[in-house]
């Protein structure tokens, strides 16, 4: 509520109550007397009682209009002081001056009722006022004149007062009802119109407990009729005792002194009454009100909005002890509030800290999940890569894959800066310096960036100074992520022309070089003015112009962050209209100032090196465990694994890790961190007390796809001996396993190009003789081209697994292509037709891919003539190869050296295979289908697994998702 609500409460501080009420007082009091001195005849009888009657009347209506106007107040001290002066001036007693101070009592009642704004009650109000001052000038008449009261002069009476009353009522009518506002704001009448104070007032006499109000009003009252009571005993008794009287008489005179002493008490009770409410019991109860609204214990959310009396909008003037109470309050409220205040301040941060850091432990929770769950797939990409790596022999398939390498690690080291927390929050990136080849990276920027280019049409110049060294030692990812987000926005900014890659390098000191970076496009520029807000954080300069090119606003702003922890910054020159010119300067270490001359020629030689993969050690006689429940995870450790000779053991929980380990001593436990049921950390606390445990004390390496920063402190904590992220790299996994091996255990190996071990063909690619000698197996296998099914296999193995697997199914899908034939259904015959093409090409069947990607070409257009025509010549073919792969493949397999698979392994497998094919991963199906194949298959099983083999060969998804539920 406002202060100016709760001013009609001390209503004699108004102005405008201080001018209308005295004057209103006045004038009702000349009106009084004008009539009492002018209009009473002086022969009559007691002043003529008939002409008294009538005249009282008529002064009714001045004093009831004074008192509903006024104040319940103004009315009796108005008819004391006429009753005051008519007895000094006639010297006789105006006892009808009780029927004036009875209407000033109850006119004053349907103002505050608000009954005059109704028509009704107006009338109603007629009626009882006429009633009561009737039949009280009956009562008076009846003690003036000592007469006994007679049956139905109370309708003569009534009758009599009526038109008084009825003109009263019909000017209060109208006031309420028709005066503007403005007007009957200047009376006191106007505060019962106030809603806020009715509120206000309701509010106080809800509370509980008994008002001081009413105590104080209870003694007056009390007192006053004490006093009137009193006076008629008191008169009674002495007339009786003097015996001046007789019995009735006595009563008359006790009643005559009673209604006087009414007269003159009544008025003097109402004044006091008035005084005592607004000087005290008024103040009193509004202080308790505004400090019972103070009290915050009371607010709620439900009473929150309600509105409260602030206790400095009282402003009491009191100098009284109430004024210094009042003072005190304010003091001590202000005081409080200002605490309270401060306290829910100092709560609504510590809340805001708490939510921060639940929403920080959320998102780090987030990040962490989402950290496991991206990097392993790219983990399985990255692994299964350097396989191919270490094992192609073919020069563009090395060169394919070294492409895939370079690619996968920018991808993991981008997921690497989204995904870590810690570098999210402002200053926490870390340059982290390694050795690196400069030409590998400028190759990588071409590979990300020319595609691009080529899409918009623009020219890419690529020009690295020649004599610059390409064996540096920095953070090569952080500089590649700048220089990829420069050329980035240069291509999207940049519609037509080119955009060049300008490196070049000044010579610092005998150990490092200054490496110079301009990236210059020809597109939109940039105004001076903006140039600035290039570097703020979620800001496009003219986006109403770039509104269709995508960004967000942040990579130029990561940039000059990345570079300002390398002591460098980005410059920009740019003019608009016509192209810009990002450039800055690094300092980098030299390894080896051998310049990098054309750095095309120096990648493929760099290339050419890393192809010459061999392992670091030999150690037959170790033995590894490593958990993990992915089992594409575990082939790619056993894959990277294969030339040191280690014996690998692998599980796929934490469960059976424990099992394995009181079985089997092993050199080295390497420990996956997030494993469903039993993580890595529980698993490693159960190891330290776990009984038998064969391995207690042997290193213990967490693997983990975690990014966050922070993980390897939190592993080294727990009591883990190191720690290795994913996606594992082969040589720092040789290197850690070297590390920590016993070293009576390793076995060097020498690398000598005469020892018959390893040998480089004419193209200067590494060739061993091991795999001329697996080539040898294939001699025999007609109706193929070798070198391409080499190509697109990969290696032998997994070639005569391939050529195993169309030789098996041969009969079955010629059949099924033949069936679908005669029943017309050409939708299934195009996807067998599509799935041989595939097949045949990957075996080196160039002539048998090309008819049948020919004939499917047929069924998607629904050539009816030629599928019947050249369907039976494409089956014989296909049929052929039962003879051309017979020599191979006709052979049983002997499966009685291999390890058997444990059941639980098996059907594990098997759900890792319906996995792949729900996410239609057939790829990872295939190469879990190859792994079975190393090991010797469950009895009972055998049946079941030959089953899937087929429909993972066919690809039939439905049939694989059946077979795996089963």
């Amino acid at each position: 509520m406002e202060k100016k609500d709760f001013s009609s409460v001390f209503f004699m501080r108004d102005s405008k109550f201080q001018r209308t009420i005295p004057l209103s007082m006045v004038i009702c009091l000349i009106l009084l007397l004008l009539i009492e001195f002018f209009c009473t005849p002086t022969d009559s009888y007691l002043y003529g009682m008939i002409s008294v009657q009538n005249i009282c009347y008529l002064q009714v209506i001045p004093v009831m209009l004074l008192t509903s106007l006024s104040g319940y107040t103004v009315g009796p001290v108005v008819v004391l002081a006429y009753f005051s002066v008519v007895c000094m001036a006639r010297h006789n007693l105006p006892y009808h001056a009780f029927v004036l101070l009875a209407a000033s009592l109850i006119a004053n009642l349907p103002v505050a009722y608000q009954w005059y704004k109704s028509f009704w009650k107006t009338l109603l109000t007629t009626v009882i006022a006429a009633l009561i001052l009737g039949n009280g000038w009956q009562f008076l008449n009846l003690i003036l004149e000592a007469k006994k009261a007679h049956f139905g002069s109370e309708i003569h009476h009534f009758l009599y007062a009526l038109p008084s009353c009825f003109t009263v009522s019909v000017l209060m009518y109208l006031f309420t009802n028709f005066v503007p506002q403005k007007i009957r704001s200047f009376f006191f009448c106007s505060v019962y119109e106030s809603t806020s104070l009715a509120e206000l007032r309701a509010t106080i006499a809800k509370r509980k407990g008994q008002k001081i109000s009413v105590k104080v009003t209870g003694m007056i009252v009390s007192e006053a009729i004490i006093l009137i009571v009193a006076s008629f005993g008191f008169a009674n008794g002495l007339l009786s005792e003097f015996k001046i009287f007789d019995d009735w008489a006595t009563i008359v005179f006790a009643t005559r002194l009673t209604i006087l002493m009414a007269i003159i008490a009544i008025p003097i009770v109402l004044v006091i009454y008035t005084y005592a409410n607004l000087n005290i019991t008024h103040p009193i109860a509004l202080m308790a009100k505004s400090v019972e609204d103070s009290n915050f214990c009371n607010i709620t959310e439900h009473t929150r909005d309600i509105p409260r009396l602030d206790i400095k909008s009282l402003e009491l003037p009191n100098k009284d002890e109430i004024g210094v109470l009042y003072d005190s309050l304010v003091d001590m409220l202000s005081t409080t509030e200002s605490y309270i205040k401060n306290l829910e301040r100092s709560q609504m941060l510590e809340t805001q800290l708490a939510t921060a850091k639940a929403a920080s432990k959320a998102k780090s929770d987030f990040l962490s999940n989402m950290s496991h769950e991206i990097r392993t797939p790219i983990n399985a990409v990255l692994g299964l890569n350097e396989m191919i790596l270490r094992e192609s022999k073919d020069s563009e398939i090395t060169r394919y894959a070294k492409d895939i390498e370079n690619a996968g690690k920018a991808l993991l080291s981008i997921v690497n800066d989204i995904l870590d927390f810690s570098k999210i929050e402002a200053g926490k990136l870390e340059i982290i310096p390694t050795n690196y080849d400069l030409s590998s990276a400028v190759n990588d920027l071409v590979n990300m960036i020319s595609k691009r280019a080529e899409d918009k049409h623009l020219k890419f110049y690529v020009s690295v100074e020649a004599d610059t060294p390409h064996n540096l030692y920095g953070d090569d990812v952080r500089i590649k992520q700048c220089c990829l987000n420069i050329l980035t926005n240069a291509i999207k900014y940049t519609n037509e022309g080119s955009v060049s890659l300008n490196i070049t390098s000044k010579k610092v000191d005998y150990s490092h070089a200054m490496i110079t970076v301009h990236v210059v496009d020809t597109g939109i520029g940039i105004k001076d003015k903006d140039i600035p807000k290039l570097f703020t954080a979620f800001q496009r300069i003219e986006e109403k112009r770039n509104r269709t090119i995508e960004g967000t606003g942040l990579g130029l702003n990561i940039v000059q962050s990345l570079l300002n922890l390398m002591d460098s910054r980005l410059e920009v020159v740019s003019v608009y209209g016509e192209g810009s010119d990002f450039s800055f300067s690094v300092m980098q270490g030299v390894i080896d100032w051998e310049p990098i001359g054309d750095f095309k020629e120096t990648y493929r030689k760099t290339v050419e090196n890393t192809v010459s993969y061999h392992e670091l050690f030999t150690a037959p006689k170790a033995k590894i465990l490593v958990v993990d429940d992915t089992e594409l995870n575990l082939t790619v450790v056993k894959g990277l694994l294969k030339q040191t000779k280690i014996q690998v053991d692998t599980v796929i929980s934490g469960y059976d890790a424990l099992e394995a380990l009181q079985k089997t001593h092993y050199d080295i436990v390497f420990l996956d961190h997030r494993m469903p049921g039993m993580d890595g950390i529980q698993t490693f606390q159960k190891m330290l007390t776990l009984e038998n445990n064969q391995s207690k004390g042997v290193p213990v390496i967490a693997l983990t796809a975690n990014a966050v920063s922070g993980a390897k402190e939190m592993f080294l904590t727990t009591g883990f001996t190191d720690y290795m992220t994913k996606p594992i790299e082969g040589k720092k996994l040789e290197e850690m396993i070297m590390h920590y091996l016993p070293q009576d255990l390793i076995e060097n190996v020498e690398i000598s190009m005469e020892d018959g071990i390893m040998t480089l063909d004419e193209n200067g690619e590494v060739e061993s003789n091991q795999a001329e000698a697996e080539r040898e197996k294939f001699s025999s296998v007609t109706g193929i081209s070798l070198d391409d099914a080499l190509k697109y296999t990969g290696g032998a193995d997994v070639l005569e697994q391939t050529l195993k697997e169309f030789y098996k199914n041969i009969d079955k899908k010629a059949g099924e292509i033949e069936n679908f034939v005669e029943q017309k259904d050409w939708r299934n015959y195009t996807i067998l037709v599509h799935a041989l093409k595939s097949s045949a090409r990957l075996i080196g069947a160039e002539k048998l891919s090309e008819d049948a990607k020919y004939l499917e070409k047929c069924g998607d257009e629904e050539n009816v003539a030629e599928i019947t025509e050249k369907t039976p010549a494409l089956l014989e073919m296909y049929r052929s190869y039962k003879n051309h792969l017979a020599p191979l493949c006709a052979e049983e397999d002997d499966d009685s050296l291999k390890e058997e698979m444990p059941l639980s392994q098996y059907q594990e497998a098997v759900a890792n295979i319906g996995e792949c094919v729900q996410a239609f991963d057939y790829d990872t199906a295939d190469q879990i289908i190859l792994m079975m194949k190393d090991y010797k298959i469950p009895a009972g099983k055998k049946e079941h697994f030959e089953a899937l083999c087929e429909a993972v060969s066919a690809v039939d998804h439905d049939k694989i998702l059946k077979i795996v539920l089963q």
